[in-house]
């Protein structure tokens, strides 16, 4: 008997956190993320009371975001990647810092993280129990994504985390031929409901538009995630020979920095090096005059422009006509680069002021405004091409469809039972046993 109880991630894309647990009461726990509204944004308190293993698929911050509350009173093994840590600490560094939500946790927490890591290289089988096993395999959505693979009580349960298996510039994509047969499948469901534009059909219209941009003598602004969205795109410049001015700020200067130590996680090095070669790093003293400089590209944080160094971009360009602002992630409902995207106008108010001068914005654009779908997760095609590659023992067929909003990840669940799956979306708090 398996038990498999899901604390979060459920119905909601955040918080993502699987607790499962063998017959002999030893548990282990799949990611421990935050969400970022709501009263209570932590997992669900689970009975945690003999955790021999934390495993984390990847580094955003609603997978990785919670996992200082566990270590406030215990030292757990913690299985991870180099580059999956390191990036980690950046993010939750800055969450706490940032962050007006009172986390029950600090850095006092943070450091007992990397006391606590244990690398596990992809394809290796790691035990943490009596007949309780570990494996990691690639996910393809961000340099040093896994999914994770739980062999307990003679049972195998593969939890995808965030995956893409779909090209793109930046690593390689998942994949499923690689993974063993197996009695039960935890699935992300983000797009599971939708497709994205062809990928060479993004790029090229992509590159057009923001070459025809600076060809008539405006700027672009590109809001991106400082973690992969930020590199990706810099690789799809370099692809396409772009050759103008490009600038980076933010966190993806940092990011950037960091992911050149990692040489091993990216699809072709050579080309991400060449491509980080030609980005030239902005200072927060030389933002206004690159910000107010013809023929330039930028590339900066916040993706949803939420906060961050675009901030002090953005009304710059917005009051440009000849310039452009090109959004390359999604925009969550409720966010300014969502607004955006749908009314043209941008409004911004700071919370939890930390200078004396106050960035609160209202600003009708009078730029150009374009979402581009570069997505770095598996799409309704994707998915269902992902599932339909793996392979089931004994016709168990179990799927759980979590990681997405209460429509993609039910309808995907319904979806999955009409061909013979025993497909569910589970509840918050929701206990199964196989």
């Amino acid at each position: 008997m398996v038990l498999i109880k899901f604390l979060g991630a459920c119905r909601e894309v955040g918080r993502s956190a699987i607790l499962i647990e063998s017959k002999s009461g030893a548990q282990c726990i799949l990611d421990y993320g935050i969400r970022f509204k709501g009263e209570e944004r932590l997992p669900l308190k689970g009975d945690i009371h003999n955790l021999k293993a934390i495993a984390l698929s990847h580094c955003h911050v609603d997978h990785s975001g919670g996992l200082p509350f566990l270590f406030k009173d215990s030292d757990i093994p913690f299985f991870t990647n180099p580059l999956t840590l390191r990036i980690s600490e950046i993010l939750l560094q800055d969450m706490i810092k940032i962050s007006n939500y009172p986390y029950p946790f600090g850095y006092r927490e943070l450091k007992k993280i990397r006391k606590n890591a244990l690398f596990l290289k992809n394809g290796v089988r790691q035990k943490i129990d009596h007949e309780f096993y570990l494996t990691f395999f690639s996910a393809g959505h961000i340099p040093g994504s896994v999914s994770i693979l739980v062999e307990v009580d003679q049972k195998k349960i593969l939890y995808t985390g965030d995956i893409n298996n779909q090209e793109t510039n930046l690593i390689s994509p998942a994949n499923p031929h690689e993974l063993p047969e197996i009695d039960a499948l935890i699935t992300e469901s983000t797009y599971s409901d939708r497709d994205h534009p062809l990928r060479e059909e993004l790029e090229k219209r992509f590159i057009e538009d923001t070459v025809n941009t600076i060809e008539n003598g405006g700027s672009v602004l590109i809001p991106a995630f400082g973690v992969a969205r930020s590199q990706e795109i810099l690789l799809v410049l370099e692809k396409y020979n772009y050759r103008n001015d490009i600038y980076i700020d933010g966190l993806a200067r940092k990011i950037l920095t960091e992911y050149s130590h990692f040489p091993e996680s990216f699809r072709d090095f050579t080309r991400f090096k060449s491509a980080a070669k030609k980005a030239q790093f902005v200072s927060k003293e030389k933002r206004k005059k690159i910000g107010g400089k013809s023929r330039s590209l930028i590339i900066s944080p916040s993706g949803m422009l939420k906060g961050g160094a675009a901030i002090d971009y953005i009304p710059t360009f917005l009051n440009d006509p000849n310039s452009a602002v090109f959004l390359v992630g999604y925009q969550v409902e409720g966010t300014p680069g969502r607004k955006l995207v749908d009314e043209k106008i941008f409004e911004f108010k700071e919370k939890g002021r930390r200078t004396y001068q106050s960035r609160d914005m209202l600003i009708k654009a009078k730029c150009k405004i374009e979402y581009f779908d570069f997505s770095s997760h598996a799409d309704k095609v994707h998915l269902n091409n992902y599932i339909n590659e793996i392979k089931f023992r004994n016709n168990s067929n179990f799927i759980f469809c979590v990681h997405g909003d209460e429509k993609s990840t039910t309808s995907f669940a319904h979806n999955l039972s009409k061909k013979n799956y025993n497909s569910v979306a589970p509840e918050i708090g929701e206990s199964y046993i196989l």
